[in-house]
């Protein structure tokens, strides 16, 4: 599988048009496309977030979230908040070996 990770600072600044547009590149050319969001803030359990509107976005996509906060804060802040369990370096690496036995981008 390659990864790619797309990065930013800042809301409002692109990356997850950019996740999707890359997502529908890969799809369109017959890859097997995974998002991997680590962590969604600023959106409740009941709200679409960035996974879901990479997926909407480029097809036929496998979009997962590993955790979500409801402050629109950077994720470590947002768990401290909530009082929620932060997301670690070693969830992400799980998460993103697991979705690479059956997607190659």
């Amino acid at each position: 599988m390659t990864i790619l990770v797309i990065t930013g600072t800042g809301t409002e600044v692109g990356k997850t048009v950019t996740t999707a547009a890359v997502a529908a590149v890969g799809v369109a050319s017959g890859r097997s496309v995974a998002v991997l969001k680590a962590a969604q803030t600023g959106v409740r359990p009941d709200e679409r977030g960035d996974a879901d509107e990479v997926a909407r976005l480029a097809g036929d996509v496998t979009a997962r979230e590993l955790a979500r906060y409801p402050d629109p804060l950077a994720p470590a802040t947002a768990a401290r908040r909530s009082g929620l369990p932060p997301v670690h370096p070693e969830d992400v690496a799980e998460a993103a070996a697991k979705l690479a036995v059956d997607h190659d981008l």
